[in-house]
C-alpha cells in the first residue's frame, strides 16, 4: 500500500471523518505521484475524484473519461471504479458511496472542507520526487535562461510569453505562471502579466513551471548594458536579502521564526518596509507555492521539502527554488550557465541569480 494513502487514511480519523473527497489536482497528483485527472488545462480540479475511505478507495469518473485514466494514470494503490454518465452530476454519483462524516477538499454540500490541512500534509519528498525535481529544476532554467539570451530589442513581451510555452510544452512542462515586464513595467507591477510592450533596455522573466505535479519557480533578468552604480547596489541589497532568508529556512526553525528573519534581513540591508510591498513566497512542492509565508504561519520547517522564495526591491527580483534537507539545501532551478553572486553565512556559501549583461546594440 502506497505511504502516502496510508498517511491520508490514519488522517480520518484524526478528523473524525468516514471518508475523503479528493477532487483538487494538486492533492491527486500528491496521492498518486503524478496523475492529475485533468482536461481543462487551467482547472483547479479535474474530471474525476478519489473517494478515500479506511479499508478501500474508490476512483469515481464520467464514463467518456474513465478509459484514459485507467490507462494513463498513475495509480500506485488498489483502487475501485465507479463510472456514472457524462450527464449526471458527480454529486449524484456520490450518493452511494457517500460515507456518514465526508470531508472535501472541495466544497460539496455537507461535508467537511479538508483544504487547508492538506498542504502540511503533503510534505515530504520521497527519492523519486527529488530526482523529478533536480530534472524538472534544471530544464525549467535551461530553457528561461536561452530564450534571456537571445533577447534582442523590440522583441514583444507575449513574443517571450509564446517561446516559453513552446519549450516547456515541448518538454512536458506546464508553465504555469508566465511573467514578463519590459523596462518600466518591471517596477511597476509585482506581477506582469504579459502584454504588448516591446522590449527597450531590460527584462525580467520568471516561469512557475509544472510536471508530474511538482512545481518549480524562478526569475531571470536581463539587461543591456552594466547597470548603473544605483541599480547595482539594489541587486547586491537582494541577493543577501535572500541569503539571509534562504539561511534561516532550515529543518527545524519554526515558520514564524523565519518570517522574523526575512523582516530583520530587510531592515538589516537598509529596505525596513521592503517585504510589505510584495508576498515572499514559502514552501513549494505540488502547488506553485504550497502556501505563502505570512506572520502567523503555523509549524515548522521540516526536512525533504521544496522551497521557493521571491525577495523584492522596486525593480529587482531574485527567486529560485531549492530542495532543503536535513544536511544542505540544494537548488533545484540552475543550469551552471548564469552568472552568479556569491554571498557566505556563518560560513555557508550561497549563489544567487546575477543580471545577465547583454551587448548594447549598435
Amino acid at each position: 500500500m502506497s505511504e502516502r494513502l496510508k498517511r491520508l487514511q490514519a488522517s480520518l480519523a484524526d478528523w473524525q471523518l468516514d471518508g475523503l473527497l479528493l477532487t483538487r489536482r494538486d492533492n491527486i497528483a500528491w496521492l498518486t505521484e503524478g496523475a492529475s485527472y485533468y482536461v481543462v488545462e487551467r482547472a483547479e480540479t479535474g474530471v474525476a475524484s478519489l473517494l478515500i475511505m479506511p479499508d478501500r478507495v474508490l476512483l469515481l469518473a464520467p464514463e467518456n473519461e474513465m478509459p484514459r485514466i485507467l490507462a494513463e494514470e498513475p495509480l500506485p494503490f488498489a483502487c475501485e471504479t465507479y463510472r456514472y454518465p457524462w450527464y449526471a452530476s458527480p454529486e449524484a454519483a456520490l450518493t452511494a458511496f457517500r460515507p456518514a462524516r465526508l470531508g472535501s477538499d472541495m466544497p460539496v454540500a455537507s461535508a467537511l472542507n479538508i483544504q487547508e490541512r492538506m498542504p502540511p500534509l503533503r510534505q515530504g519528498l520521497n527519492e523519486t520526487e527529488k530526482q523529478a525535481f533536480r530534472a524538472l529544476g534544471r530544464e525549467a532554467a535551461r530553457l528561461v535562461e536561452d530564450i534571456a539570451r537571445q533577447l534582442r530589442p523590440g522583441i514583444r513581451e507575449r513574443e517571450v510569453e509564446a517561446e516559453i510555452f513552446r519549450r516547456s510544452l515541448a518538454r512536458g512542462i506546464r508553465p504555469v505562471c508566465t511573467l514578463i515586464a519590459a523596462d518600466e513595467r518591471i517596477a511597476a507591477y509585482k506581477h506582469p502579466v504579459p502584454g504588448d510592450k516591446p522590449l527597450a533596455k531590460k527584462m525580467l522573466i520568471t516561469l512557475g513551471a509544472e510536471r508530474q505535479g511538482l512545481n518549480v519557480s524562478l526569475t531571470r533578468m536581463v539587461q543591456f548594458g552594466e547597470p548603473d552604480a544605483e541599480l547595482r547596489q539594489r541587486i547586491l541589497s537582494l541577493a543577501a536579502i535572500h541569503a539571509d532568508i534562504q539561511h534561516a529556512a532550515r529543518p527545524g526553525w519554526r515558520w514564524q521564526a523565519v518570517f522574523a528573519e526575512i523582516q530583520q534581513a530587510y531592515q538589516r540591508h537598509g529596505w525596513p518596509d521592503g517585504w510589505r510591498h510584495h508576498h515572499q513566497g514559502g514552501p513549494a512542492g505540488y502547488g506553485c507555492r504550497d502556501w505563502i509565508l505570512t506572520p502567523d504561519a503555523a509549524g515548522l520547517v521540516l526536512p525533504d521539502t521544496a522551497q521557493a522564495w521571491n525577495p523584492t526591491l522596486s525593480g529587482v527580483k531574485s527567486e529560485d527554488t531549492a530542495l532543503v534537507t536535513d544536511g544542505e539545501t540544494e537548488w533545484l532551478t540552475r543550469s551552471g550557465r548564469w552568472p552568479l553572486i556569491e554571498i557566505t553565512r556563518e560560513g555557508q556559501r550561497w549563489q544567487f541569480a546575477d543580471w545577465l549583461v547583454l551587448p548594447c546594440s549598435s
